[in-house]
């Protein structure tokens, strides 16, 4: 079965380790990338979609963060390099939001609060038809829904 990619936020490569529990049992894993609202840990026990989850995420300035996530999908194949959980985030503290913040000034790519379903309204400079274009994905280059002509964006 093929699951659908659902990414909100940029993603970004980073390997930390991680323990993560479900009831009493602590487990150990490794984050392999990450994102403002979720993450990927591979490790050899994984959850059942939909299990909660409390997560301690070691950051590389030593400082633990926790965080609480949802498993959204796992993976156990015969290759255990690729066995893991996409977790989605519900409870994230201001020391993971630092850590995402700063990747986010490295690269550029924008760092947003905001509701993923929140927009603006651009109107088309070719046709004048006005688009709606959710914030998420303002910096992926809109086009016109009637034209196809690059939208404009003029941002405060």
């Amino acid at each position: 079965m093929k699951r659908e990619k659902v990414q909100r936020h940029p993603r970004f490569r980073k390997r930390l380790e991680v323990k993560f529990s479900s009831g009493g049992d602590i487990y150990k894993g490794r984050m392999s990338n990450f994102s403002l609202s979720g993450l990927f840990i591979r490790t050899n026990r994984v959850f059942a979609p939909g299990t909660t989850i409390n997560i301690e995420l070691v950051l590389p300035d030593g400082t633990i963060t926790f965080l609480k996530g949802i498993v959204r999908w796992a993976e156990r194949t015969h290759l255990a390099i690729r066995n893991g959980m996409g977790i989605e985030l519900l409870e994230r503290d201001t020391a993971f939001m630092d850590f995402v913040k700063s990747f986010h000034e490295k690269t550029g790519k924008p760092f947003e609060k905001s509701d993923p379903k929140a927009f603006h309204i651009i109107a088309c400079s070719q046709c004048g038809v006005k688009n709606k274009v959710l914030n998420i994905r303002i910096f992926h280059g809109p086009k016109c829904g009637k034209c196809g002509t690059l939208l404009s964006i003029d941002m405060p």
